[in-house]
Parts: C-alpha cells; structure tokens; sequence
C-alpha cells in the first residue's frame, strides 16, 4: 500500500471537512446579515466586528446547551435521525469537482510525494447516480425525526417532508437525465468538460430543464416557498421541533449543506461548472486557481438565490405544492427528456456552430 497517498487523501478530505463546515457556518451568517438587510435591520453585529463571530458563538452555545430528550420518544431512532442527516449531506460532496488539477504544495510534496492534486475526493462512472442515491437517502433522517419525536407537529412535517421530497425527486432525476442524454455520460468531470465551448443552459433541452431543476431544488432542501415540513404558523418547526442542543445544530447543518450541495451541482449541470468563460486563462499555469475561483463564484450566486427566494415569495399552500410537481413539472420534465433526444441527434452539432 502507498502510505504517502493514504495520507494525502486524508489531508484532502479533512480539508474538505474543515471548508465545508465553515462554509456552511458563514453561509448561516450571510443568510442573517442578507435578511436584515431586506427588511432594513442591522442583523447579527454584537460577536466581533460586523458579527463575524456570530457562527462561533452560535456553534459554542449548541455544543454546550443540555440536551435533552422529551419524554416517551423512540430514543434510538430520535438520536439516528440526525445522524443520517448529516452523513447524507457530508457524503454528496465527495464526488463534486471544484476544479481541475493544481500543483501540490512543497510541503506535501516532501511529506508524502503526491505531485498534483486533484480538486475531487473521488470521480466514479456514476457520479449523478451516486448523487440522486445520497438525496434519496436524506428523506430517512426526516421520516424518522418526525416519528420518533411521539409529537403530532413533528409527524406532521415528517410526513409532508417524505411526500414533498419523493414527488420533487422525479422532476429533478427527469431534468437530470436531460443533461446525461446531451453529454452521454454519468460522470460529473465528463459533464463538466463536455461545456467548454457551449453551457447546457444555452442549449433549448437545457434552457427548459434548468428551470425544472431549480424548482426541484427549493423543493427538495425545504426552503421556501416549498418549506412546508417547516411551516412555522402551523407546525412551529415541523419534523425538528423536539430537537436542541447539538441534535438541532446537526439538522440545521445539514440544511445549509443540502443548500451549498445543490449550488454546486447547478453549476456543474447547467453553468459550465468550473469552466471558464471565453477560454479565459487557458494554457496559463494558474488556470486550474482561475477555474477554481469561477467556480466558487457561480456556486455563491446560487446560494444567494436561496436567501433571496426565502425573503421574497411567500409560502405556497400544500395541495399546491402537489398540484405544481405531479401535474406541471413531471409533464414538462418528460417533454424535456424527448426534447434532449432529438437534439441530441439531429441538433446538436449545428447548434453548437451557431456558438462556436
């Protein structure tokens, strides 16, 4: 066995860690800070300057709070729906490619002898597959937590949660599939590198399944204004209201995660993922930082597009919500599919002439 690469992967994926979780924490304060800001209030300014302390604190007092477990709960399965939360939102990152390769630093290199680094923890044949099984297997930590907690809020929005996210997942796998018909390919580099000169946005199929996606995308995170698992005027918090301390904290970074998860993959699928634009910095040694630094920028907007929605629209009603995903989107994500096919084989070469 290679030790020097065990390690180096090791090194990789606690940075990894390490990013995500304090990515996710001042993604919680941009949040705050965006909201005040919508509604003309200073948000979160007491921790440190400007409240840049405000998610260290708010993780100091989560670790630190008494937990408690309410009475008559399923004790076990209240303590693994959390859990499984949180390792279905830590285990979707592991095939996303920020980026291309980079050179390894000194200090590696002399360590453990890795020259280059790849910007992915691991790039299987089947990454969009790995990454619908992963969103499906999140539905378990909510259907649970609503159970287990023996409070008719939480089952509830245990309940609404399930039939929310099973409905929305079809029109996503559908608006998915859209884009493995135009690439021919399950691997999220392959998709990537199939949109150097042309985004799948810019492409009829990828116009219409874009839109499809990005519904599907509110819906299945539970933000508004899908978040009826949550609605607060009707089920206080829904699934999580028995939930505190650092079960709570779990849940809530999980949310966040599922949040950042989903920007990424609308990136790779329809925003030319870590390709740049116009061929900028192509050949130039620091092209690998520059399509790292682009890719970070198209995942931020659409994390921003998250907190604008959430402080812009208001909460649809639930038979709504069905009506929307059974009778609109799958009917218009099966058109897409059809649609994708015949461009894929009569279209595509001279629609991308037109770009090129």
């Amino acid at each position: 066995m290679d030790w020097g690469l065990v390690l180096a992967w090791a090194i990789k994926i606690l940075s990894l860690f390490f990013v995500i979780i304090t990515g996710v924490a001042y993604y919680t304060l941009a949040e705050r800070k965006f909201a005040g800001f919508i509604q003309d209030r200073p948000g979160p300014n007491r921790a440190g300057p400007f409240g840049i302390f405000q998610p260290l604190a708010d993780g100091i007092k989560f670790i630190a709070k008494e937990e408690v477990f309410p009475k008559n709960v399923s004790k076990v399965m209240y303590l693994i729906a959390p859990t499984i939360s949180m390792t279905c939102a830590i285990l979707a990152w592991a095939v996303i490619p920020f980026g291309g390769t980079i050179p390894a630093p000194a200090w590696l290199m002399a360590w453990t002898g890795v020259q280059t680094i790849d910007l992915q923890i691991a790039n299987p044949d089947s990454g969009v597959l790995y990454m619908l099984a992963i969103s499906s297997l999140a539905v378990y930590g909510i259907m649970i937590a609503g159970w287990s907690s023996n409070n008719k809020y939480s089952l509830l929005g245990g309940v609404r949660s399930t039939a929310q996210m099973i409905s929305y997942e079809l029109p996503m796998g559908l608006s998915i599939v859209v884009i493995v018909i135009m690439t021919g390919s399950l691997r999220l580099t392959e998709i990537n590198d199939a949109q150097k000169d042309l985004w799948n946005i810019l492409t009829p199929p990828g116009f219409i399944a874009f839109f499809i996606y990005v519904t599907a995308m509110f819906a299945e995170t539970n933000r508004l204004p899908f978040d009826l698992a949550e609605a607060e005027s009707e089920l206080v918090v829904g699934f999580h209201t028995e939930y505190g301390a650092f079960k709570f904290a779990m849940f809530f970074l999980a949310e966040y995660m599922n949040m950042i998860t989903m920007s990424c993959l609308t990136t790779l699928l329809y925003f030319g993922g870590y390709n740049v634009p116009f061929g900028l910095g192509d050949g130039s040694e620091w092209s690998a930082f520059i399509g790292l630094g682009v890719f970070i920028l198209k995942v931020l907007f659409f994390a921003f597009l998250f907190i604008w929605v959430r402080w812009t629209l208001p909460r649809f009603r639930y038979d709504q919500l069905m009506r929307l995903g059974w009778k609109k989107m799958i009917p218009w994500g099966l058109f897409t599919v059809a649609l994708a096919s015949v461009y894929t084989v009569y279209w595509k070469e001279a629609w991308q002439r037109i770009f090129s």
